[in-house]
């Protein structure tokens, strides 16, 4: 078997240069040639251990600050960055938050294959060596309120030890430990005809739900499903480690108050530019559509001139109008109207560590956190979990075999004994606390708001409904103040896709 040990360039400081003294170290990760992948991932990702527990108590109450404690007590809250300006971030020299991105493959059995790691000259982001995702090691870690049920605290360790358990989805089918983590860095788009992580991409919408996902991740016959427990919770928690906060938009905001309709002011004939008045608030690298009327983006008539474009820049066109440049043409009349719509994948490529290419709390751009862009201006359907009303409750079911998705909830659903808040009359509830719905972290109970509690909302049918209904995640162009990571929206059929709803394939 032919083998050698590609070296990676220095190019996002001591996160890499700790993984090049690990590789150093009698050369654990090599390429084998023959099979076209790395040999050696897990060996290479535990000779990085620190055995080290990190933790943070989070309050159960309205409190929104949370407490850093043992090896995470002393780690700085990191200052997020953008295109311009490197995050300062401790947590890149630390074991259990390494992470860096790659190409990869899954087989059918849910095992990883890394085919190539960012700066070994294989790499590539935009589909021409399949796949992009973030790889990080498998964490341990277990939850639960202490002893005076003043906090929840959730604890990590790269190393598993005494009372800690495998991450969510940290488990191969055959009941052996995956060899590591891999996280789609993108959203959900399509590459070759098949589901795709791929930069410079529109993120596909109109046709996702849960149970479309079924079909386009294959996931009886592949390892692949859509946004799982494993893809949520590792985003959380990582957050909740780092920033240790229970209000996430008090970081990152997302694209969610960005839904600017405004009217074509200049007519132009096969040209890439749409011309509006000056004050519109577009933000160059972000995606618009433009239709005849103003009406639902779902609806034909939101982009019947112009599907999808992106905004390379915004020039200025005379003293009253600004010219919107596309990266394709569009032949546009005066009365046309031009909607935002969720931004292409990669429009966080520029940012250095975790943060937003110019604003992380605009409420118009998405953000990174831990190498995966999320918040794109859409919904992140869950694959996995399906909320169950049964007249009084609004279970919080989950399946962990993806092979056995259903379209509806069947027997293999376990329902993980917690409920998200309900009450006489559908509409928002803001919980107060996380709890622990058998690896699908939650916000539960009530009395809370957008700056209290969990600081997100939680949209669910009254309760007395009888009814299977999607998970929908962090929230859409609109959702304002009630998105974030604990964002709920749970008043939509299994099958129910639209323009605003996406999600993202999961390893």
């Amino acid at each position: 078997m032919a083998s050698k040990t590609h070296i990676m360039s220095d190019e996002t400081g001591q996160r890499i240069a700790s993984a090049l003294e690990a590789m150093a170290r009698g050369s654990l990760l090599t390429y084998d040639e023959e099979a076209g992948e790395y040999a050696g991932v897990d060996q290479w990702l535990r000779s990085m251990r620190d055995g080290r527990i990190y933790s943070v108590k989070m309050p159960t109450g309205s409190a929104v600050a949370c407490v850093k404690a043992d090896a995470n007590a002393g780690v700085a809250v990191p200052t997020p960055g953008t295109n311009s300006a490197a995050a300062i971030d401790p947590y890149a020299a630390l074991a259990p938050f390494f992470h860096i991105d790659c190409n990869a493959a899954v087989d059918p059995d849910g095992v990883p294959h890394i085919t190539a790691i960012s700066g070994d000259g294989m790499f590539a982001r935009t589909g021409g060596n399949g796949n992009v995702w973030v790889l990080a090691p498998v964490l341990f870690w277990k939850i639960a309120d202490d002893d005076d049920g003043a906090y929840t605290v959730i604890s990590i360790s790269d190393t598993q030890l005494p009372g800690f358990s495998p991450q969510p989805g940290a488990m191969l089918p055959d009941g052996s430990l995956r060899p590591c983590m891999i996280y789609a860095k993108y959203a959900l788009s399509t590459y070759g005809g098949e589901a795709a992580s791929v930069s410079g991409a529109q993120p596909r919408t109109r046709d996702v739900s849960h149970n479309a996902l079924i079909t386009i991740c294959k996931t009886a016959s592949t390892g692949y499903s859509g946004r799982s427990i494993a893809d949520d919770w590792y985003l959380k928690v990582m957050f909740l480690m780092k920033y240790a906060t229970k209000n996430s938009q008090s970081v990152f905001q997302g694209c969610t108050s960005y839904s600017a309709i405004k009217p074509v002011t200049v007519a132009s004939s096969n040209l890439a530019r749409v011309i509006v008045a000056k004050g519109h608030g577009y933000l160059a690298g972000s995606a618009v559509m433009i239709g005849t009327q103003n009406t639902d983006r779902g609806n034909a008539a939101a982009h019947d001139v112009l599907d999808y474009g992106v905004i390379t820049r915004v020039e200025s066109h005379d003293e009253s109008n600004d010219s919107l440049v596309l990266d394709r043409a569009a032949t546009t009349a005066v009365g046309n109207y031009v909607l935002t719509a969720p931004w292409p994948t990669g429009c966080c490529d520029g940012v250095q560590g975790d943060g937003s290419p110019t604003s992380r709390t605009s409420g118009k751009e998405p953000f990174v956190l831990q190498g995966i862009e999320t918040a794109m201006g859409m919904y992140e359907v869950m694959s996995g979990v399906a909320l169950r009303y049964d007249g009084e409750t609004c279970n919080v079911m989950v399946l962990h075999d993806t092979k056995k998705e259903a379209s509806s909830i069947s027997a293999d659903y376990v329902d993980t004994g917690i409920d998200l808040p309900v009450a006489a009359t559908e509409g928002w509830k803001y919980p107060l606390r996380l709890s622990n719905a058998k690896g699908m972290l939650v916000g539960t109970g009530f009395g809370a708001s957008t700056t209290t509690g969990m600081c997100d909302g939680t949209y669910t049918h009254a309760q007395a409904t009888n009814a299977e209904r999607e998970f929908h995640s962090l929230g859409n162009l609109n959702n304002g103040s009630n998105a974030g990571l604990w964002y709920v929206n749970g008043n939509n059929a299994l099958s129910t896709a639209r323009w605003n709803i996406g999600s993202r394939q999961s390893g």
